[in-house]
């Protein structure tokens, strides 16, 4: 058997485009599902902030000042230790 004795290839174009389409109508269906959740998520979020007793940005700013003092306190504890 030689290669130019090779049965064609035969789509069924039906079936083929069939399939294509509910591809596409499951990739908007997928989209809109995403953003749906999306849109839930951000909402939770917002209100679990707003619930909050300080806002992220000034807990953020508590931190760094107990971070940074405690690095101080830290720091002067090692120079006294060493002298």
């Amino acid at each position: 058997m030689n290669s130019s004795s090779r049965p064609a290839l035969h789509l069924n174009s039906k079936l083929l485009s069939s399939g294509a389409i509910l591809l596409c109508v499951g990739g908007v269906v997928l989209m809109a599902g995403a953003a749906l959740s999306a849109t839930a998520l951000a909402q939770a979020a917002k209100d679990w902030i707003s619930q909050l007793e300080e806002s992220p940005s000034e807990m953020a700013q508590r931190r760094l000042h107990q971070f940074k003092v405690a690095a101080e306190a830290g720091s002067k504890a090692w120079r006294d230790q060493t002298d």
